[in-house]
């Protein structure tokens, strides 16, 4: 939930009844555009302000008590209506309470002075700096879509830092040590880490019963193609490949938490010591269906990838799309392939609202590595998507994101895969040219989602308050790779 506060001049002298109709009537729209959208909360309806001659904030004392609502709602962020002019210790009172978010809107009407107070309140809070969220703050002027943006933003912040992270297994994979972080310190980002053994999905999966297993099976058949080769890939195999996923799903229904989303350490444990890949996991999870009805997406990564599982959580609770993760397989300077090492979200395969449709081109076919196991195999049609990666480099977090074109994988393409050809690939428009793209990469993984979501990273970052950088802009690369 969002909150809106208006405020206004204190002044007695300054008293002006066609004023205060005007910041009632440019508050009152501000709310009604809102929610449309989103859950608002109206700050001055909760103060009595719509009963009063004074209908902006006037006082230290409606300043504090503004803010005291805020929080004690919990809100993701506040949007603070400055359509003239207020003394800016009347904000600073406000944030300080509140201790979250804000964003300073006017919206530019030459008839009253709302550019002055919009500046004079965001350089007092710089000036002050009472706290993070008064040196973090943003401003716009006369965009609604720019102030929604922001709220895409405040809200999945808020939703990340309230949920906890699943990792099977722990971190991290193959000696990639990007995949590690400094928990304590990723707990700025995300509520909490909560770490489970992969023998916990065995013993869950070994638990569900034969018939559960069977219709899975026969749901699977059904709905995909699946190739069996009698050795990588049998019916015992899918099978065990299915209960990874039902052991999976178990323990997840069972936490008390707020699971925002899932990493699964597969190599080695799984893939070689108990000698098959848990691909049904990545592919499933972060899908709205499986053979027992309509399900919640949860965003999944594979390898222990802590900033990896982050980056695809914070995509999801943008734009209620499931995220795609992946490793960054090929790279030129036109296009980047994408291809997780046996299964993404199957949402990919044809990016369809229809979840069947989405399986109908979806091939179940034998890994080409590990000891056994079904890959997940699809081309993901040409779109468009956001691309992103939270990094950390130096000690210091970056969120590096772009906005790309997808690529159909022409016959061109397909014919010069050789290893992996059964993982699902995605193409795009390389934001860059090939050496300045390998050398901004703090990762061999990224995530994506449709849509054009890069205003929203930008205010993301901001909130965060680490550095942003958008490879669709050579200045922000440039001055990354220069620092």
């Amino acid at each position: 939930m969002i909150g809106v506060a208006s405020f206004t001049d204190p002044r007695e002298t300054a008293l002006s009844s066609e004023r205060e109709e005007a910041i009632k009537e440019k508050h009152e729209k501000l709310v009604k555009e809102l929610s449309k959208e989103f859950e608002v909360l109206d700050i001055n309806a909760r103060l009595g302000k719509y009963s009063k001659d004074v209908f902006g904030i006037n006082s230290v004392d409606e300043a504090i008590k503004a803010g005291r609502i805020a929080k004690s709602e919990g809100l993701s962020g506040v949007i603070l209506g400055l359509w003239h002019w207020t003394e800016s210790n009347l904000v600073t009172y406000f944030i300080r309470e509140a201790e979250v978010p804000i964003l300073l809107y006017t919206d530019g009407d030459p008839n009253w002075a709302g550019a002055t107070c919009v500046t004079s309140v965001g350089a007092s809070l710089w000036e002050t700096s009472v706290n993070e969220y008064a040196k973090r703050h943003c401003r716009v002027i006369d965009d609604i879509e720019l102030v929604k943006s922001w709220i895409r933003a405040s809200e999945a912040v808020k939703v990340l830092s309230e949920g906890s992270l699943l990792l099977f297994g722990g971190t991290y994979t193959l000696g990639m040590e990007h995949l590690m972080d400094d928990l304590p310190g990723l707990k700025s980002f995300v509520g909490d880490f909560i770490m489970l053994d992969q023998y916990t999905i065995i013993k869950e999966g070994e638990s569900v019963n034969e018939e559960q297993v069977n219709e899975f099976y026969e749901w699977l058949i059904k709905n995909t193609n699946v190739k069996f080769d009698g050795k990588m890939l049998t019916p015992e195999v899918l099978r065990k490949q299915i209960r990874l996923y039902l052991g999976a799903k178990k323990i997840l229904e069972s936490r008390k938490e707020n699971i925002i989303g899932v990493s699964i350490k597969c190599q080695p444990e799984l893939s070689e010591v108990y000698g098959v890949t848990a691909c049904t996991i990545p592919a499933l999870f972060p899908f709205d269906q499986d053979a027992f009805g309509k399900k919640p997406v949860i965003p999944t990564t594979c390898e222990g990838d802590i900033k990896g599982t982050i980056t695809s959580a914070l995509l999801y609770y943008l734009s209620g799309k499931p995220p795609l993760f992946g490793d960054i397989k090929y790279i030129d300077d036109d296009i980047v392939i994408i291809a997780n090492c046996g299964a993404s979200s199957l949402y990919y395969a044809k990016l369809s609202e229809d979840p069947y449709e989405n399986l109908r081109s979806v091939t179940i076919q034998g890994q080409c590595q590990g000891k056994s196991g079904g890959a997940f195999t699809y081309r993901t049609p040409p779109g468009e998507f956001t691309v992103a990666r939270l990094i950390r480099r130096d000690g210091k977090y970056y969120l590096l994101y772009f906005f790309a074109e997808g690529v159909e994988i022409s016959e061109e393409i397909e014919n010069k895969l050789k290893w992996g050809k059964q993982w699902p690939h995605t193409a795009i428009r390389n934001p860059l040219d090939k050496q300045e793209f390998i050398n901004v990469m703090g990762a061999n993984h990224l995530s994506l989602i449709p849509g054009d979501y890069t205003q929203e990273l930008e205010f993301v970052a901001k909130i965060w308050g680490i550095e942003g950088v958008n490879l669709n802009d050579l200045l922000d690369v440039k001055k990354f790779l220069g620092s």
